[in-house]
């Protein structure tokens, strides 16, 4: 008798056969409405080459060009819908929120531990609780006062970490997104001689995540099917490296909250987020869970939209230095130069709100979102969205739609100024649905201090190469699900004599 041993290539076309079949048998089974149009594909595989697998949001606003504000694609069997136009975004995540507030399951990120934290969670009873923790804590503008003081005083110091090496204001900003958010979230206060060990887990974590949840780059997003094969496998690498991502993201959940719980034993915890769940009597292991991936979820919330807002201000003002005399102006003639601006100031303060919103719209933090799942078939406007079709808001091109937004690719905070200002971008940057970000006032609250601060205190240039010649930095960010500005150099300096005596007296006095 023969006998046959398949190689691992046989199995892997198997199972791809196997899985094109299904993906037959269920589009025959769906309804007659047309799906949005589409550039065609090809049979089985459909539009899976088309897929860019960087910038997809500059690709997918060329389409809807053709295609329209809504329309489809076919990547080996599932049906992806993409939004360019803002007004179809709202009307159906938002106002059909309980059915397209699933997210897709995303084989690369799940291998990497992420499926655990809010933003990658399918929408059910986890979710759900998870939203109602970090909103018992940051959820209204009003909840965030009480963290105003450690907010201004983390401010202060990015003005003080920036001065001390002008050269690297990167550092800067990441050490401070981090030090507002563990601070809050875990009552930890970082070191500020060297690198703090937590704001290293969480930078290094937090890249790790945009890498993994970039649409199309790893092709187990695509086939879903070969996570099952063995990490050994030829051309299983993205295995190995999953592995390596959920250690990062198992310590960044793990060790600040150990750190919340031996402060706890000693009777020394700092009020926060963290320490305020702990003390819960009778703690199960479910509700630990919940507690441990909420207060990570918690970090995220913040932390990145700070760290790419404030580095899109340094560039921003480097190529508009228009913008910085402007809000000049206005800090000397609300503020004055005999101390630092505060939340109290804000009311007062429109061309900075203003710039914050400009800074949200120019290089958008998450261009392409985090796509929605519709957990049953939708019908719009005689289209069909079938159940499990993965929707895309292209908030990128909400953002550079020259309808709405006049010369959309210039840097230009007076668009919100005046009786007929242009749309607020923070109506929508932050999500659609029951997916907005629970973070927003947080996010919101520790962007403009950081802008207010940094105007106040800061005067930044071009920086110039070795013949004086100023640099053009590039006004562009690199790629995944959170992006940040291209790495660029400035020249950074106080604003003025009396920055660093102001600084001094501000940090003393939240001592």
């Amino acid at each position: 008798m023969l006998q046959y041993s398949l190689s691992p290539l046989d199995v892997v076309l198997l199972l791809l056969g196997l899985f094109c079949l299904r993906q037959i048998l269920q589009d025959g089974s769906r309804s007659r409405l047309p799906l949005p149009p589409g550039p065609k594909g090809y049979p089985l595989i459909g539009n899976t080459f088309d897929i860019p697998k960087s910038r997809a949001w500059v690709t997918f606003a060329q389409w809807g060009e053709q295609w329209g504000g809504i329309m489809s694609v076919n990547v080996l069997g599932q049906t992806w819908v993409i939004i360019n136009d803002l007004a179809v975004a709202v009307e159906l995540l938002d106002k059909n929120g309980s059915t397209l507030a699933d997210r897709p399951e995303l084989p690369m990120a799940t291998l990497c531990g992420w499926d655990r934290a809010l933003s990658s969670s399918r929408y059910g009873p986890r979710f759900r609780e998870y939203r109602k923790l970090i909103g018992r804590v940051i959820g209204t503008r009003g909840s965030m006062k009480k963290f105003h003081p450690a907010e201004e005083y983390q401010a202060t110091m990015f003005l003080k970490r920036v001065l001390a090496n002008p050269d690297r204001v990167d550092d800067a900003t990441r050490k401070t997104a981090g030090a507002m958010i563990l601070h809050i979230t875990y009552g930890y206060k970082i070191q500020e001689e060297g690198e703090d060990p937590l704001v290293h887990i969480a930078d290094k974590t937090m890249e790790e995540f945009s890498d993994c949840t970039t649409t199309g780059k790893y092709l187990v997003d695509l086939l879903p099917f070969i996570k099952h094969i063995p990490a050994w496998m030829p051309g299983a690498n993205f295995k190995r490296l999953a592995a390596k991502y959920q250690k990062s993201s198992d310590n960044m959940a793990t060790v600040p909250l150990n750190y919340v719980k031996e402060q706890m034993a000693k009777g020394t915890a700092a009020p926060s987020y963290a320490a305020d769940l702990l003390k819960e009597v009778n703690i199960s292991e479910e509700r630990m869970q919940d507690i441990k991936w909420s207060a990570l979820s918690f970090y995220g919330a913040g932390a990145d939209t700070t760290v790419s807002v404030v580095q899109s201000y340094f560039l921003a003002v480097c190529l508009y230095p228009e913008v910085q005399k402007k809000a000049h102006a206005e800090i000397d003639s609300v503020v004055g130069r005999g101390r630092l601006p505060s939340y109290d100031d804000r009311e007062s303060l429109p061309y900075i709100e203003a710039v914050c919103k400009e800074l949200y719209r120019w290089l958008p933090i998450v261009p392409l979102a985090v796509p929605h799942r519709a957990m049953s078939d939708e019908v719009y406007k005689g289209y069909c969205i079938p159940e499990g079709t993965l929707i895309f808001a292209n908030v990128w091109k909400f953002l550079h739609d020259p309808d709405v937004y006049q010369d959309p690719f210039v840097f230009n905070p007076d668009r919100f100024v005046g009786a007929s200002p242009e749309r607020d971008p923070t109506d929508f940057v932050f999500g659609f649905g029951r997916r907005v970000c629970p973070g927003t006032h947080l996010a919101d609250a520790s962007v403009w201090i950081n802008i207010v601060k940094t105007v106040a205190g800061l005067d930044v240039t071009k920086a110039l190469d070795e013949t004086g010649k100023p640099i053009n930095p590039v006004p562009d960010t690199t790629d995944g699900v959170i992006v940040r500005p291209l790495p660029f150099k400035c020249n950074v300096r106080p604003r003025h004599e009396r920055v660093l005596d102001l600084m001094i007296e501000a940090i003393e006095s939240f001592a």
